[in-house]
């Protein structure tokens, strides 16, 4: 049963829950889950050593103040790095500490991480509650060769990607694309409805994630998006959950 393919609106805290606490960390993630998140998304990145970690950034500057990248560093030496006081987690860790039916988004930012990724998922039993998303198609062709059955999403961030959509769903088997809300105000309402449209029309689900948190509530950006996402990704879970539930939105 693939737990990502529900009736309601999906609430995944991005990076946890990351615009009050430090982005993916397990604190991060829980805060998101107590919060009313149906789910966490989480980036992974693969150590010197072959350990999938969880980070954003190749370069540990931003988040550490360390010029060096995850991928030259052994999962020994991260241990030593914190952000915002909490330590990079190793992705088995966020298995273990998540609940059992809290869904989890791994977005592969490293090819060379897919395979780790997926024994993890293995190990954990997690296949149902994990979608595994990617920029980059290699990542996901390279997932969807070695389990023809994970739910795979195709991240989207330009426009050159759009025309490509039909062939990747079908060769990819994908579940889900992954728009950004903040090309709503790129282009314009009509034509960010007819792509959505569009894509829905090819059976697969809608997944929007955040440049900016403020364009989903920017001019009732989402509720005139109403019956067209399935799954909304956020910085701030609580400010979402309240907008979903909320007179603005369902009155839309």
């Amino acid at each position: 049963m693939n737990l990502w393919d529900a009736s309601e609106i999906l609430i995944i805290g991005h990076r946890g829950f990351m615009a009050k606490y430090p982005e993916n960390t397990i604190l991060s993630f829980l805060k998101a889950v107590e919060m009313g998140a149906h789910g966490v998304e989480l980036d992974v990145w693969l150590t010197k050593d072959g350990l999938p970690v969880v980070i954003h950034d190749e370069s540990l500057e931003r988040l550490c103040g360390l010029k060096k990248s995850v991928k030259e560093m052994k999962g020994e030496d991260l241990l030593h790095c914190s952000i915002g006081g909490e330590k990079i987690p190793i992705l088995e860790d966020v298995f273990h500490s998540l609940p059992d039916k809290c869904l989890i988004n791994v977005e592969i930012k490293d090819v060379d991480a897919a395979d780790a990724i997926l024994k993890v998922i293995k190990e954990n039993n997690a296949e149902e509650r994990v979608l595994i998303s990617s920029f980059n198609v290699d990542a996901l062709e390279k997932v969807r060769k070695r389990n023809p059955r994970i739910p795979l999403g195709l991240l989207v961030k330009d426009t050159n990607i759009i025309p490509k959509i039909p062939g990747l769903a079908s060769s990819l088997s994908l579940f889900s694309i992954n728009l950004p809300i903040d090309a709503i105000e790129i282009f314009n309402l009509e034509e960010y409805l007819q792509v959505l449209h569009w894509i829905k029309g090819m059976g697969l689900k809608i997944a929007l994630w955040p440049g900016k948190d403020e364009v989903y509530y920017r001019n009732n950006n989402l509720a005139k998006l109403k019956g067209l996402f399935d799954i909304v990704i956020t910085d701030d879970v609580e400010r979402m959950t309240k907008y979903l539930l909320g007179d603005t939105f369902k009155k839309f």
